[in-house]
């Protein structure tokens, strides 16, 4: 394209050049203007294999200890009443497994968090101890005796790692609600 300049007017003379680049943007907007995204794929439809949930039986002992069947359903419940025998027998890895279920059947229940601290704890697995004890602890509002645990259970961490500053810390929050249990 060139433009020309002739007393005060201003002219422009269009070259083939000039003309193909002007017709190559045009249709350049008019694919961009019909462009259509790519399509969403569809919804799933619902499976009708899926297998129906693992049904537990709790042995008959299991309603007697209120803290095992306290807001824990009958699967949770016969989970951790398991986890605790195993626990008792030494099989620690088993304990922590089972309670792991029982945690994705009852994930709100701060006893079962606390229950898998200890079992970390006891295998000496200081960190993760102390966060699901700290976990626990967060759900624990109101239960005194339960927080008392998962003090306990910090202090007996963070005492196996060296952390003597938040040993002290976990001391002072166990006299806070009425007591040291170390």
């Amino acid at each position: 394209m060139m433009i020309k300049q002739r007393q005060g007017e201003l002219s422009v003379q269009s070259t083939p050049r000039a003309l193909r680049l002007l017709a190559g943007c045009a249709v350049l907007a008019i694919l961009a203007g019909c462009a259509t995204p790519e399509p969403r794929p569809a919804p799933e439809e619902p499976a009708t294999d899926v297998p129906e949930p693992e049904v537990l039986e709790v042995e008959p002992g299991a309603a007697e200890d209120p803290e095992l069947a306290a807001g824990v359903d009958s699967a949770a419940s016969g989970l951790a009443q398991r986890a605790e025998q195993a626990r008792a027998d030494a099989d620690l890895a088993r304990a922590g497994q089972l309670l792991e279920r029982a945690l994705r059947i009852a994930p709100r229940d701060a006893r079962l968090w606390q229950r898998l601290a200890a079992v970390r704890l006891e295998q000496r697995d200081f960190d993760q101890a102390e966060r699901l004890a700290q976990r626990s602890l967060g759900m624990a509002a109101g239960d005194r005796a339960l927080q008392r645990e998962n003090w306990t259970v910090i202090l007996q961490a963070r005492e196996g790692r060296g952390d003597t500053q938040g040993a002290r810390e976990a001391r002072e929050a166990l006299r806070a609600l009425g007591g040291e249990r170390v």
